[in-house]
């Protein structure tokens, strides 16, 4: 967990820097920046992911997308047997059921095209390269067996299972819509692909924007 913990730290920190040297070649290069915000968000996808997302996007003259993002999952293996039993029991008179899950984190530089749909509603599409880091588990057929103390009982999973870090190269492909509600602050939903060597998911989010959101005032009648 501090592991994790250190990791996440890590990469929020590029972000920020990285956003900083961004705005700073904007600058230099006379794109003035639309729009600039921090991305926040959770969702799921295939193999029965969770995911935790955390970026920074920039729209650069009303016309193209750029993003620095960092996306957690959590998910079954794609090599998990269809005939796999989870750990199950129960402590205190509290069932529980423990799965075996593959972890995974990709670090993405995607850019794309920016899509006016009213106002202070907006959508994008991006593609890039990514970073992936993630687990691949290998699985042996084991017999089942049960334990019994007092306050708790177990009943082990018919597999066994060995847990080896790969890191990869990935293709990231991204589309999203987003609603202004203030002037600092938005939500959005997206989609999202990335294609890599390891364990390829597929998914949607659910976000919260906070930064500049280049709302529109209201026009007076």
């Amino acid at each position: 967990m501090n592991k994790t913990l250190k990791t996440s730290g890590l990469v929020f920190s590029l972000i920020i820097c990285l956003c900083f040297l961004f705005i700073n070649a904007s600058a230099q290069n006379n794109k003035p920046l639309s729009k600039l915000y921090l991305e926040g968000g959770a969702g799921g996808g295939n193999y029965k992911s969770t995911t935790a997302d955390l970026g920074v996007k920039m729209i650069i003259k009303d016309k193209w997308s750029m993003n620095l993002s960092y996306k957690y999952l959590e998910m079954d293996p794609k090599n998990l047997p269809s005939d796999y039993k989870p750990e199950t029991g129960y402590v205190f008179f509290i069932p529980y059921t423990y799965s075996v899950t593959s972890d995974m984190q990709i670090v993405s530089l995607t850019a794309g095209k920016y899509f006016n749909l009213g106002r202070n509603i907006w959508s994008t599409t991006e593609g890039g390269l990514s970073y992936v880091k993630g687990e691949k588990i290998g699985f042996q057929k084991a017999q089942q067996t049960s334990t019994n103390i007092l306050i708790a009982e177990s009943t082990s999973s018919n597999y066994s299972t060995i847990k080896e870090n790969k890191s990869s190269v990935g293709f990231m492909m991204q589309a999203d819509i987003n609603w202004a509600f203030a002037s600092f602050m938005g939500v959005g939903v997206g989609v999202y692909a990335n294609l890599n060597s390891i364990q390829s998911p597929i998914g949607f989010n659910i976000k919260l924007l906070v930064g500049k959101m280049g709302r529109e005032k209201k026009r007076k009648s």
